[in-house]
């Protein structure tokens, strides 16, 4: 068969159905990637891109990277798309096996309280990436939102290595566009490495490609490749006519006033547009209101209660938990065209939920917007005079006459929105003028930015450099809450939760729920007493290791974006219909994680959780278990020298460290254990007493640093003796592009002696054997730590890291140091199954 034939069986295959695909949508898996596609809403663009990229990747096209990853700016568009891939993924299970792969390439959530952290264990198999902008930007930038800090490194080579990165619905993306365009010139700039590819493709009913025409974009890019559905005359689909057809009215609701956001001027204006829903609703027929800010969805949805009809009311944002929203969106999609029902929805619904209403009544928005929630309404042309009742009407509200009242837009985009709908009086798509302006973005990242991001160490207070300005551009960001039933006071009111090594209270994704900073800091000002929210913190050491420190009350700490907060249940703050509702002082209901309980905690800077295993393994063997899964991941990403030997001799040393005494006295031997030194144990010890005849613990002790120390004071000088070094410290992305001292390090008796990260100058290491690799027994120097050259006039460690960076970039950097961690995790996963290498 032809590959015009193949493409086409594995399409109708994939759809489950005997239809053809679109020219647009052949066109895409028979031709090379464009960087822009533009096609109406509707006409299958997630299908084209997703079984476009399975046939080349069937087919073995060198230029079509192993991950699909879709950046989509709404959590409604990830849940819908990644059921789509999911069921396509299941029917094409045939193909894939018939190339050799054990299964089809499986699909993964990132979103906020959904994130899935397997797509990462193994580089070399394809993946299909479904997340949010927030999520997946914030990991491109390596600051990603929602995880632990210590594997942003890994996540961020990934998605900058062998990753087809697909934009969708880019009017909504806001400064995440702009990013995107600027993360693909770094990219360009930089070229393909290690014979792995790696692009962008923006997707959209209304892109124009000039949006893309950033500062670095522009000088990489200078004519963008462009896709159109309609390229070469096609005809035009049967069901795209009824779509770009579909009639629906357009009148201005007059004498509605501000919508303020303030106490009674908010309960006013919501009063007044429940009253024009009621008198425009048809009982037979469904009714979309839209409004641009959650808390006037919520005081509308308030006000229709009072008006007596709860039974038909639905209020759909993106301030709810998982278990609560995700019935809540299915009720809706569930929608027919003879349910009476009235959703009252936010920007959330702009996308990502396939709805059609008969009465749709909206605020003032940006025309791009305006576009998407006029799709909403009479969607496939269902609606019409003498068709399920009446005609199809869309009503909009200016209720808009300063900056603030237009928030979150600008009041010149709304201004401009004004001036179209004036000229309205039917809104079928076909008529529509297009977008003016693209999303405006205040900050454009460049590049020597994008490089300071590369050092993901925080300050000596935990916080880091605020990313939010460049993943949306928005006046507020979001945090993650969870609520959990905790103590009603504890002895202090600014004591810390401690957590025990049986409990942890780490949440699961159905808990979580989304709000923004600015409504949490205003709601948590009213916990006085404080101790009734709490944040992980990172920096606790010892016994306190695993510890949640007061974000409110009078030792309140700042919160930024992508934290995760847990909330004592009776501080209230939601409600089931509501979703976050800090009004709310009723107890909030816990949901029952059951056995999804997550088992693994939050790792700060004190723990080593990848030391902590069900069966004991010796150092040597595990130096060299490591350096065989190194060498055989290197060959299988086709990794070539001299970096591929760097890594593979960095995983032989990586844990050299462990031989230090600091390691031994904490790693506790047992009948049957493997001889000290010990790279794993089965037990871990967590308290001293003066009784004790071991030396007391040192906080912060990190095996990895030393492991490095003892490298450089054997082999610095040699070829790639500084990438071999940079590699080891940062496999556990605790040690990376500084060294330096943190709060609480115990400072040896010697005064004048350097100390870091509990390892003291002196230190000594005994003789370890890794296979060929020798480290003899070594006394560790930290000259490294200080400013300027050591004292035989080597450098520093930060000039060191420095060089690399400016040697190999970001993105290749990143990918060397991810396959000595991926390494690491493969070998000690297979030698607590019984199947590491011998």
């Amino acid at each position: 068969m032809t590959d015009q034939q193949q493409f086409r069986e594995l399409f109708a295959t994939a759809c489950g159905q005997e239809r053809a695909p679109y020219p647009f949508q052949q066109r895409l898996a028979l031709d090379p990637w464009p960087d822009v596609m533009i096609a109406p809403t509707g006409l299958g663009k997630t299908a084209a891109v997703t079984l476009a990229w399975a046939f080349k990747r069937l087919k073995e096209d060198e230029a079509t990277p192993r991950r699909l990853v879709w950046c989509l700016p709404m959590r409604t568009l990830v849940e819908q798309t990644a059921q789509e891939a999911e069921s396509w993924m299941k029917r094409l299970a045939d193909a894939w096996r018939s190339k050799g792969r054990k299964a089809p390439p499986a699909v993964h959530k990132l979103l906020g309280g959904d994130v899935d952290k397997d797509w990462v264990l193994d580089p070399t198999r394809e993946a299909i990436l479904i997340g949010t902008q927030d999520m997946l930007i914030s990991r491109a930038l390596m600051r990603g939102y929602g995880m632990s800090r210590f594997r942003w490194p890994i996540d961020f080579a990934l998605l900058h290595t062998d990753s087809l990165w697909v934009f969708d619905e880019v009017q909504l993306m806001g400064a995440g566009l702009a990013t995107s365009a600027q993360l693909e010139a770094f990219r360009r700039r930089d070229g393909r490495f290690f014979g792995l590819p790696a692009r962008s493709l923006w997707v959209s009913a209304t892109l124009d490609p000039a949006w893309l025409a950033t500062v670095d974009f522009r000088k990489q890019v200078v004519e963008p490749l462009v896709y159109r559905w309609n390229d070469g005359a096609a005809a035009e689909p049967e069901k795209l006519t009824a779509i770009l057809d579909a009639k629906k009215s357009v009148r201005k609701i007059e004498s509605v006033a501000s919508g303020n956001d303030e106490g009674k001027k908010l309960a006013a204006y919501a009063k007044t547009v429940a009253s024009e829903i009621l008198e425009r609703h048809n009982k037979a027929n469904p009714t979309l209101v839209i409004v641009n800010r959650i808390a006037r969805a919520q005081a509308i949805f308030d006000a229709l209660l009072k008006a007596g009809w709860e039974s038909e009311v639905i209020l759909l944002h993106s301030r709810f938990r998982q278990k609560e929203r995700a019935a809540i969106v299915n009720k809706v999609r569930e929608m027919q065209p003879s349910d009476g029902l009235i959703v009252i929805s936010t920007q959330a619904v702009e996308a990502g939920v396939d709805i059609s209403a008969r009465l749709l009544i909206t605020e003032l928005a940006p025309w791009s917007s305006l576009v998407q929630r006029f799709g909403r309404c009479n969607r496939q042309g269902e609606f019409g005079t003498g068709a399920n009742g009446a005609s199809a009407e869309i009503c909009w509200i200016d209720a808009v006459d300063d900056e603030k009242a237009a928030r979150p837009y600008a009041l010149v985009e709304l201004q401009a929105a004004r001036e179209e709908l004036c000229k309205l009086a039917e809104a079928s798509p076909r008529g529509l003028a297009p977008a003016a302006s693209g999303p405006q973005a205040r900050h454009v990242i460049r590049r020597k930015d994008f490089e300071e991001l590369f050092d993901t160490d925080a300050d000596l207070m935990g916080f880091d450099v605020d990313i939010a300005p460049y993943v949306r551009d928005a006046e507020d960001t979001d945090v993650r809450l969870f609520w959990r039933e905790l103590p009603k006071k504890q002895k202090e009111p600014d004591d810390a939760l401690v957590e025990t090594s049986k409990k942890t209270n780490k949440p699961v994704r159905e808990e979580l729920c989304p709000a923004s900073i600015s409504a949490v800091n205003a709601w948590l000002k009213k916990d006085r007493n404080g101790n009734r929210a709490f944040r992980f913190d990172i920096l606790a050491t010892g016994e306190k290791s695993r510890r949640w420190l007061p974000v409110s009350g009078r030792n309140s700490r700042r919160i930024k974006p992508g934290d995760v907060l847990m909330i004592a249940a009776d501080l209230g703050g939601y409600d089931e219909r509501r979703g976050f509702y800090p009004q709310s002082t009723d107890t909030v209901p816990v949901v029952d994680v059951g056995a999804a309980q997550v088992k693994e905690p939050d790792e700060g800077q004190d723990d080593d959780p990848w030391s902590r295993k069900d069966k004991a393994v010796g150092l040597s063997d595990h130096l060299v278990h490591v350096r065989d899964a190194a060498r055989a991941l290197c060959e299988a990403v086709g990794l070539a020298e001299p970096c591929r030997s760097a890594v593979i001799r960095a995983a032989a040393w990586h844990d050299v460290g462990k031989a230090h005494e600091q390691f031994q006295l904490r790693a506790i031997w047992a009948d049957g254990d493997p001889e000290r030194p010990l790279a794993k144990a089965t037990k871990w010890r967590r308290t001293w007493t003066a009784d004790d005849d071991a030396p007391p613990p040192r906080p912060y002790f990190r095996h990895e640093l030393a492991s490095a120390l003892a490298f450089l004071a054997q082999h610095d000088g040699e070829p790639n003796a500084d990438l071999v070094a940079y590699l080891i410290a940062a496999h556990h992305g605790k040690v990376r592009m500084g060294i330096r001292s943190l709060p609480g390090e115990k400072a040896p008796d010697d005064k004048d002696a350097l100390f870091v990260r509990g390892v003291w100058a002196g230190d000594v290491l005994e003789k370890v054997r890794a296979g060929e690799e020798i480290s003899a027994a070594t006394r560790l120097s930290l000259d490294v730590m200080r400013l300027g050259e050591t004292p035989e006039g080597r450098p520093s460690w930060g000039a060191r890291t420095l060089a690399l960076l400016a040697e190999y970039g970001p993105f290749k950097l990143a990918f060397l140091e991810t396959l000595v961690r991926l390494a690491d995790w493969k070998a000690s996963e297979d030698e607590q199954k019984g199947e590491a290498s011998s």
